[in-house]
């Protein structure tokens, strides 16, 4: 089979012309019916590797060949007019991605379907929600037979049960011979449907394989601090008066750092601070993020749990947790205050992260570790 889409050593110069790239030397290529997904932090270069593959920009350097039927869901509904309904954006958009007006004709009713806005059709878009403004550009791009799909990040404005239906028809897409390259920072969404995967990081493709072993190098790369543009990195310069000298997420059983653990696994987060300006007391507080679906837990324990510190002494604090999380990416943010919330003493964002396995025919956004026991199976007497 020949690529619906082939870059080879693909590099996009910065437009401020100071010798910088945002992407550089990067080779990528999806065969028919394959799903390539790709991740990375932000500021990676995933949107602009994208953004070349649909002819928005041009390469600086290197040599690209695309499909000629692309459909980008990379700003979903970005033809739509915001004066008209969203019948007539419906027909302007199909039309900019390619459908002559009888093939409109023809699929305009699975599209409104598909997006479920029959009762708001003929309303202007600018009346529509964010979720319903995507949920019609998606509906229009994915039914104009594209040979390649570009997908970006556009599901995460969508509600759970749309956002299923849309993965479910990607699959039908790929099944189907469609070409589709996936940019998401919903790692269960990568695992669950992309034959390959690509990380990119500071503009340079980092490693290619299984999504999985993918995932799990972008976990490793998210402990390092972010590559600036030209290379350099950034330095985490402390805190108003505490420094995290280390933290790791560790396996209490065999003190190992698993990068991906098991569903209601424990977990003990290790951390050590110093602090670098007298503190009496403080208010700890962490936080568990999903990439799904956000917020997982807040937690502050009571601000006597750190007694008094003098300038240079260094704690160190285990915190014991349950992992019960369904499949995907997370992180923990780590912050103190002092204990009347005056003054921050420690802010830091992710100062973890980690994946979470997914269980066996199991779907939802915790794992409540469910185990059915059958007691008894009562005959039915049978008619005499």
């Amino acid at each position: 089979m020949s690529a619906v889409l082939e870059g080879r050593a693909l590099s996009k110069r910065y437009r401020g012309g100071d010798g910088s790239f945002a992407l550089q030397d990067v080779d990528v290529d999806v065969q028919p019916g394959e799903i390539v997904a790709i991740v990375g932090r932000n500021g990676a270069g995933k949107s602009t590797l994208l953004k070349l593959a649909c002819g928005v920009t041009t390469p600086t350097t290197g040599t690209l060949h695309r499909a000629q039927r692309v459909a980008p869901l990379i700003e979903v509904g970005a033809g739509f007019h915001a004066e008209l309904s969203g019948r007539e954006n419906v027909g302007v958009n199909a039309r900019l991605l390619g459908m002559s007006g009888r093939q409109v004709k023809r699929r305009f009713d699975e599209i409104v379907e598909f997006a479920g806005l029959g009762h708001v059709i003929d309303r202007p878009v600018k009346e529509y929600s964010s979720g319903m403004y995507m949920r019609l550009g998606f509906a229009v791009a994915v039914h104009t037979d594209p040979e390649l799909l570009l997908v970006d990040e556009v599901l995460a404005v969508g509600d759970l049960p749309f956002q299923v239906k849309c993965l479910d028809r990607i699959r039908e897409m790929r099944d189907g011979g469609v070409g589709i390259l996936f940019v998401s920072h919903n790692l269960a969404a990568v695992a669950d449907i992309a034959a390959r995967c690509l990380l990119l990081e500071g503009g340079r493709l980092e490693c290619a394989g299984q999504p999985n072993e993918v995932i799990a190098a972008y976990h490793k790369a998210l402990e390092r601090p972010a590559p600036s543009s030209g290379g350099v990195v950034d330095v985490d310069r402390g805190s108003p008066g505490l420094s995290l000298l280390d933290v790791a997420l560790v396996s209490p059983l065999t003190d190992e750092t698993p990068v991906v653990w098991q569903p209601s696994e424990r977990a003990e987060l290790r951390l050590r601070l110093r602090a670098d300006v007298d503190v009496a007391s403080m208010m700890l507080g962490f936080q568990v993020n999903s990439e799904l679906v956000g917020i997982c837990q807040r937690w502050h324990p009571p601000s006597s749990a750190v007694g008094p510190m003098r300038k240079g002494d260094v704690v160190e604090l285990r915190l014991a947790l349950t992992l019960a999380l369904a499949a995907g990416g997370y992180s923990i943010d780590v912050a103190a205050a002092t204990a009347d919330f005056s003054r921050t003493l420690l802010n830091k964002p992710s100062a973890v992260s980690f994946a979470v396995a997914a269980r066996s025919s199991s779907r939802g956004p915790i794992d409540l570790d469910p185990a059915l026991t059958v007691i008894a199976v009562q005959p039915v007497p049978l008619p005499s």
